[in-house]
């Protein structure tokens, strides 16, 4: 891998072996030979030669730089009208609203309904509600507010946190990352 990371870099790079061995303190033969595998360098070299580069030591072992964003996975983007039941009097439920195959974010439509949130609770991510219609109460790492039509809440998902006190005609959004 690392062979290959650096002969890649390089050529993107636009530098020829002289340039990235003269740069790294390196012979032109040496960066010749990590690049076919041949060598192994010590943990000095490769730092070198990550920083002739323009690269980390990280980047060139296969891994990204840092605060780099990662590749966000593909996936059909999802058309659809929020369910009827959910402005339907008497019918409470979840609904997933999520492209399949998606993995970073969820959303979900409650309608008087707060699933295992009604209890203190804490998980990977983030989270952010938006009402839409009714009430409820959030308690979020100690912090209680009530939230009506039009509020929000976004918070770290790590903190604990539930929901109580939600009236008959509560209908909100909620979108989850997932870490």
């Amino acid at each position: 891998m690392l062979a290959a990371s650096v002969a890649r870099v390089r050529r993107a790079a636009g530098l020829t072996l002289s340039a990235v061995a003269a740069r790294a303190g390196v012979s032109p033969a040496y960066v010749s030979q990590m690049e076919s595998g041949a060598a192994n360098p010590t943990v000095r070299t490769l730092c070198q030669i990550a920083d002739a580069l323009g690269a980390t030591p990280a980047e060139l072992l296969g891994g990204t730089r840092p605060g780099a964003a990662a590749a966000v996975p593909h996936f059909p983007p999802r058309f659809a009208p929020a369910p009827l039941l959910a402005r339907a009097d008497g019918h409470r439920g979840i609904w997933d609203l999520t492209a399949p195959g998606a993995s970073r974010v969820g959303a979900r439509l409650l309608h008087a309904d707060l699933g295992d949130h009604d209890h203190p609770t804490a998980h990977p991510g983030e989270e952010f509600v938006l009402v839409l219609a009714g009430s409820c109460r959030v308690a979020v790492a100690g912090a209680v507010r009530l939230l009506r039509p039009t509020d929000s809440c976004h918070f770290a998902a790590t903190d604990e946190h539930h929901f109580t006190d939600a009236s008959d005609d509560l209908l909100m959004l909620v979108v989850l990352t997932e870490e």
